[in-house]
This record gives C-alpha cells, sequence and structure tokens, in this order.
C-alpha cells in the first residue's frame, strides 16, 4: 500500500506545482510533456513488468521499480531547465510504471477472493485518497518548501517501502521460469509509444502530417507484436488471455473505463469554466464527487463482489455509469446548472469502483499464477491506453466542431480560459458569450459518445466470468480445451 501511495500522490501532487516550474524553468510551451512523458513511458513498461515478476518474482521487480521510480524523483528535484525536468519524469514513469500492477500482484498471491477484495478495496482507498488531498498537499508544499520539495517528499517514504519489501515481502516465483521476449517487448513499447504521440503531441503546421505518420508506425508496431506473440514459445503477453471472454471482457471493457475517467477528467472542467463561464476552482471541484464516490463506491464494490460475483457487480456499476453519463449529456443539452454536473460526475463515480475492482479481481481470479503478474498489469494498462486514445479522439472531434463553427477563430475560444486575458488584454474577435455557445455545442457529440460507450459496457458486463469459473488462490489454467469450451 505504501508502495501504490507513491505511485498515486505523483500523479496527482504535480499539477499543481507547474505553473510556478514554469515561472522558475521556463519552457512554457514544454508544459503537457511533463505529464505525456511521464504517462507514455509508464504505459508501455506495464505488460513488461508484469512479465518480469511472473519470471523473476515479486520483490525482486517491484525493488527494481521503486528504485527507478526514486532515481528519477532526485532528479525531478535538481532539475535545472524544462528538457531535464521531462528526461526525469520520464525516469519516473518508467518505475512508476511497476509499482501498482505488481503491488496488486502481490496481493492476489496473498490472499483469497474474499481477503482479496477487501485489501484492494483498500488500494483503492489509497488512490482516491491522493487523488483527493493531493492537489491540496503539492500547492502546500509549493508555498511552503518550493516546487522541488513534490518530488523530494517521495525519498524518505521509498525508502522505507524498499525496507518493508526488501525484508518483508513474501515472494513468490513463476511455476516455470522463462526468459523475456524482448521482440515482442520492443514491438510493443513502439507501437504505444507511436499510438500515443499520435494523439498527444500535434505541433502547429503538422498535426495531420505528424498524426499520421505516427498513427501508421504504432499500427505496424503492433501488427508486427500480435505476429511475434503468435509464434512465440514464451510470450510476452500469451495470446490465450484474448481468446476467452474471462479475460478479454474485462480488458475490453477497462479501456471503455479508461475512455470514461479521462474523458469526464478532461471535458467537463472545460465545459464548467469554457461554456458555463465557471472559475478554475469551479472547474476543477466539479469532478471532486467523481473521485470521492469512486473511493467510497471501491470498498463497497469489493464486498459486492464477494457476495454477488464479478459479473452482477460489473453489470451494477456499468449501469451507474450510464445513469451518470446520461445525466451529464442531458444536462448540458438542457443547459442545467453546474451542481446538476457535478451530482452526475457523482454518479458515475458510485459506478466506477464496482467496475474498476471488478475488472482486476476477475482476471486474478481465472489465470494461474504463473501467468497472474502479465495478466493483472494489463488491467491498468488497457485503461490507460484506452483513455489516452479515447481522449485524443474526442479532442479532436471537440477540435472539429470548434472549427466548424467558428472557423479561423476557433483558437480565440482558448481566451475563455484565461480570466486574466479577459480583463486586461484586447477584446475578442468574437462575442465571449458566442465562443461559450460554441464550446457547449460542440462537447455535446463528446458527452454523447461517452454515454453511447457506456450502454457498450452495460452490456460487456455479461460477459465476465462468475465466481465459479475459477479457483480463489490459483485461478484456472486458460487452455484451447477450456476457450473451446
Amino acid at each position: 500500500m505504501l508502495v501504490t501511495a507513491l505511485a498515486s500522490f505523483e500523479t496527482t501532487v504535480v499539477s499543481t506545482a507547474m505553473p510556478t516550474i514554469i515561472g522558475d524553468l521556463g519552457g512554457l510551451t514544454l508544459y503537457s510533456w511533463v505529464f505525456a512523458i511521464y504517462l507514455m513511458t509508464s504505459t508501455v513498461m506495464m505488460p513488461i513488468y508484469g512479465r518480469l515478476a511472473d519470471l523473476y518474482g515479486r520483490r525482486r521487480i517491484l525493488l527494481t521499480a521503486t528504485g527507478v521510480f526514486l532515481t528519477g524523483a532526485v532528479v525531478c528535484a535538481f532539475a535545472r531547465s524544462m528538457p531535464q525536468l521531462i528526461a526525469a519524469r520520464a525516469v519516473q514513469g518508467l518505475g512508476a510504471a511497476g509499482l501498482i500492477p505488481v503491488a496488486l500482484t502481490v496481493s492476489a498471491d496473498l490472499y483469497s477472493l474474499e481477503e482479496r477484495a477487501r485489501i484492494q478495496g483498500l488500494f483503492s482507498g489509497v488512490w482516491g485518497f491522493a487523488a483527493l488531498v493531493g492537489p491540496l498537499v503539492g500547492a502546500w508544499l509549493t508555498v511552503t518548501f518550493g516546487w522541488r520539495s513534490i518530488f523530494s517528499i517521495n525519498i524518505p517514504l521509498g525508502l522505507v517501502a524498499i525496507a518493508l519489501v526488501g525484508t518483508q515481502m513474501i515472494e513468490s516465483r513463476a511455476e516455470q521460469p522463462g526468459e523475456l521476449d524482448w521482440p515482442g517487448s520492443a514491438t510493443l513499447a513502439l507501437g504505444v509509444t507511436a499510438l500515443l504521440f499520435g494523439v498527444l503531441h500535434f505541433p502547429a503546421g503538422s498535426a495531420i502530417t505528424l498524426r499520421i505518420g505516427f498513427l501508421a508506425i504504432g499500427a505496424a508496431s503492433l501488427w508486427l507484436f500480435i505476429r511475434i506473440q503468435r509464434r512465440s514459445s514464451d510470450p510476452l503477453v500469451p495470446p490465450d488471455l484474448f481468446r476467452t471472454w474471462k479475460t478479454g471482457a474485462p480488458y475490453l471493457a477497462g479501456v471503455l473505463l479508461g475512455t470514461t475517467i479521462f474523458g469526464v477528467d478532461t471535458f467537463v472542467p472545460l465545459f464548467v469554466q469554457g461554456a458555463r463561464g465557471g472559475t478554475p476552482g469551479a472547474a476543477g471541484a466539479v469532478i471532486t464527487p467523481l473521485i470521492f464516490f469512486w473511493a467510497v463506491s471501491a470498498t463497497i464494490g469489493a464486498r459486492l463482489v464477494v457476495r454477488f460475483g464479478f459479473r452482477a457487480s460489473t453489470r451494477l456499476g456499468a449501469i451507474l455509469v450510464l445513469v451518470g453519463l446520461s445525466g451529464l449529456f442531458a444536462g448540458a443539452l438542457a443547459g442545467a446548472s453546474v451542481p446538476w454536473i457535478s451530482a452526475a460526475c457523482g454518479v458515475v463515480g458510485l459506478g466506477l469502483g464496482p467496475c474498476s475492482i471488478a475488472q482486476i479481481l476477475a482476471v486474478q481470479h481465472v489465470v494461474p499464477e504463473r501467468r497472474r503478474g502479465v495478466a493483472t498489469s494489463l488491467a491498468p494498462f488497457f485503461r490507460t491506453v484506452g483513455g489516452s486514445l479515447g481522449v485524443g479522439a474526442l479532442g479532436g472531434i471537440l477540435s472539429a466542431g470548434l472549427t466548424r463553427r467558428l472557423g479561423p477563430l476557433a483558437e480565440s475560444a482558448g481566451r475563455l480560459l484565461s480570466p486574466q486575458s479577459t480583463a486586461s488584454g484586447p477584446p475578442p474577435p468574437v462575442p465571449l458569450h458566442v465562443l461559450g455557445q460554441a464550446i457547449e455545442r460542440s462537447l455535446l457529440p463528446v458527452f454523447a459518445i461517452l454515454a453511447a460507450l457506456a450502454v457498450l459496457n452495460v452490456a460487456l458486463a455479461s460477459r465476465f466470468p462468475e465466481r465459479d469459473e475459477g479457483t480463489a488462490r490459483g485461478g484456472t489454467e486458460i487452455t484451447p480445451a477450456a476457450v473451446q469450451g
């Protein structure tokens, strides 16, 4: 749980310090890279860490990941320029990729399903607590001790975690140790990185060319990765995991869930501030109910899984997500107030808890221990990839809508997000209320698509395994015979 706290807090405390960091180091045009590079390196390494944990044991890999993470934190604290900070964040991401997936795998090794559900409810509580207080802690540290303290605070916590993992953790090893699939690892990393580059970074003047190029490289690399996995005797990602609904459904649901989480977090604050004229504080506060109720419902969802099984718990969570997103779309369509939008986000959060915890528990329940590391790591992997690619696609829809309504003046919509410029700068080329209406109408199809994906998620819940499809500790071996059955 301490290792999980390290990764969770790191993703939330940095955002509030970034304006101060920019003021000290400069590099405003590189602002997004501080987040993007961390996201990319942590995402592409998740399955690799999971496979390494299966091959060489959980303790060794968890110690390695924590050490890499702390190394990145130290370099971040001493960065003297924005490129140095970005490089250090890349190192941090390389370490963070192994923290939560391997920690979740350890909990699956140690506990039965009933015990594991309660333990992973605590893991979700740690994440929820970090999401709620992380921005406040980051702001306090930045004001009191300077922005470098938000990175150095991880060092003593990480050292304690290393001591505990190294001396107290019960080890579990793969039954049949093999070798890491290096060609598969390289093609997967290249493919996912190219796709993430394609949706995260488009320099002005060459966006379309870069988009096509990155997406083409990503698609070709992932196609090659699939071919390598089918032919490998010891694949990085066993293809059998995707030949049965028992594991395929949780992974697909993770993609949809990631799109929902990232989508609401990205576009609802924009709607509140840009279309409703709210303050930056109101834009951030509107999704607080989602985070709070997600943390609460994860604990409740753990009990639901034990009592009613994976399928019923996921279905309940998916229905709540659908109700929340439908309320969000209806509220935006009808011009509802900000409290309505915030309440809809809270309902979404109530559904995220059962959905997210059932996905991980279902996968861990039906796979054998020797594959549990990579199988567990794929759950957050697909959630992050789905969220990143989904938000990129939805962002394209938003941009197309703004361009259609405002033409070459679409760039001026950003003035709504800068109270200083609207107060002291020259008047915008079109009235602000017109820009607000353009943002509102351009976001309607985004919210409609999120609601439609929620319908698909409800249907997917019926494909989740039941509790009797596996054993509490060892799981069941997924074989061709089992797939055909």
